[in-house]
Formats: C-alpha cells, sequence, structure tokens
C-alpha cells in the first residue's frame, strides 16, 4: 500500500470524516473514480476518561486497514468537524468537543502517513462526494448538525470556504426573524418544535441564495434526514417552487469527498 501509485494502478485511501459525537473510517480505492472496498467501520467519541479523539480516531484508522489487509504508509482523505485553521492542520474553534490546532501532527505520530493530509470542511467533503455518487453540474447543500454546514459545487469542483463566504456569506450571518440561520437551522434548534418555523427558515436562505447563484441541485445532510422522515421536506415542493432537484446527502458521501478533495489538492 505505501507504494507510490501510477495512474494505471488503483490508489488505495483510508477516509476520516469526524462528526462533534460520532468518527467514520471507511477503505477508499480510486481508479478513475472513487469507490468504498471496504464497510464503513462507525464509532461514538468517547468523552469519558479514555483516549482522546485523535486517539480513538487513529486506532479506528488501523483497524479499517489491517481489516483491508493494507500496510503502512496511509494516504487519507480528512474531514473534521469544526472550524479550521488557516493552514488546515487542525481546527481553531469546535461548537462541541475540543479545538485541535495541531490534529494532523498529532495524528501523524500516531498512523504513519504517506505525506501530510489536509483537514477537509465535511459539508464540503459531503457534496463532493455526492458529486460522484450522482450525475448533476451544480449544487447548493446545506447540512444540519451541532452547527449548520453548507457548501456549493458547479463546473466540476466545490467552492473553498473563503470562495462560498465571499459569494454568499456564512448562514451564521443571515438573519431571519431575529435570529441567524444556523441558529434556525441546526439539529438543536427544531427537534422539539413544530416545524413550520422551520421550514421557512429554510425557504427565506434558499431564496437568499438563488438571488447570487441558481444551481440545478438542493443537497439536504445530517440531522436533516430527520426531516424527510418526518416529510418536512419533499422533493415535489422543492421542485414546484424553487424548480431543483431534491437530494438528500448520506453520511458516507463524505467519505468519498474528503479524498475527492485532497486528490485534488496534492495534484493527482
Amino acid at each position: 500500500m505505501g507504494v507510490e501509485s501510477t495512474e494505471l494502478e488503483p490508489q488505495y485511501w483510508l477516509a476520516i470524516d469526524a462528526g462533534a459525537t460520532r468518527i467514520r473510517v471507511a477503505p477508499i480505492c480510486f481508479s478513475g473514480t472513487a469507490r468504498f472496498c471496504g464497510p464503513v467501520a462507525v464509532e461514538n467519541f468517547d468523552s469519558s476518561l479514555g483516549p482522546s479523539r485523535v486517539a480513538q480516531a487513529a486506532t479506528l484508522i488501523h483497524s479499517v486497514a489491517e481489516r483491508a489487509g493494507w500496510t503502512p504508509p496511509f494516504r487519507l482523505g480528512l474531514a473534521w468537524a469544526g472550524a479550521p485553521s488557516a493552514d488546515g492542520m487542525g481546527t481553531v474553534a469546535a461548537r462541541y468537543g475540543p479545538a485541535i490546532p495541531d490534529l494532523v501532527e498529532r495524528l501523524g505520530a500516531l498512523v504513519p502517513l504517506q505525506g501530510t493530509p489536509c483537514l477537509h470542511s465535511d459539508a464540503r467533503a459531503a457534496l463532493e462526494g455526492a458529486a460522484v455518487l450522482y450525475d448533476f453540474a451544480s449544487a447548493y447543500a446545506l447540512i444540519s448538525g451541532s452547527g449548520l454546514g453548507e457548501a456549493y459545487y458547479e463546473e466540476g469542483r466545490s467552492w473553498t470556504r473563503e470562495e462560498f463566504s465571499a459569494r454568499l456569506g456564512r448562514a451564521s450571518t443571515w438573519e431571519f426573524k431575529g435570529r441567524d440561520g444556523e441558529a434556525w437551522l441546526r439539529a438543536g434548534a427544531w427537534r422539539t418544535e413544530r416545524p413550520r418555523p422551520f421550514q421557512e427558515a429554510l425557504q427565506a436562505l434558499l431564496a437568499r441564495r438563488l438571488e447570487v447563484v441558481r444551481p440545478e441541485v438542493l443537497a439536504l445532510g445530517g440531522h436533516f434526514g430527520e426531516w424527510f422522515e418526518r416529510g418536512w421536506v419533499s422533493a415535489e415542493e422543492i421542485q414546484e417552487r424553487w424548480g431543483l432537484r431534491l437530494l438528500r446527502l448520506e453520511a458516507e458521501a463524505a467519505l468519498l469527498g474528503c479524498v475527492q478533495l485532497e486528490r485534488r489538492r496534492i495534484g493527482l
């Protein structure tokens, strides 16, 4: 696995998507496109006196690699919840769990790495992964969790956080009826209340975005999955109101997407 691949050989990656409370790791094979080549391992983060989040992630990485029969050094695609540092080597803010500005360094001390990976936004990674799985030219994504993630994709790639903020501004700085978009739409806000105000907040935010961009697809992920299950949102409604195709972003999409982002970053 540690041998350098050529274009004619498959590349082997370990993809990590760490949210506020849960971590997913999967073996990814790249030969033309990224695909899963083994099961996804999922664990809740241990908030007791046990191992740190980075140590727990490293243990899960080793477990998945061993199951796949891969030997180090490993290529990593890495998505991690929280605001990333400017150099992409860690997180500088997190709603739940600690900020870890030296995350990549700490992970590299526990896992033999091929190269130095960069942290990628979990929302951006999820949208990149959806582009692997589904056919669309452009999409706007919202992912509800402990915070609210946004991403935009067009012309074969997703925007960086800086590009997104410059064009559209963050939902956390946009207000609807006295509250910012993140306060309305992150999971903790709506789970115990009636749906209508939150549906209106989504509609208002989407209307604001469509003043600037016109995607083909609206992709909703994370805890928005409950909106699909509760019937709070439907493909027919989104198509009739906005002329957009509605897509449910599954959790595994970010695992494919962080590999796509990392490959592009290092020029593979």
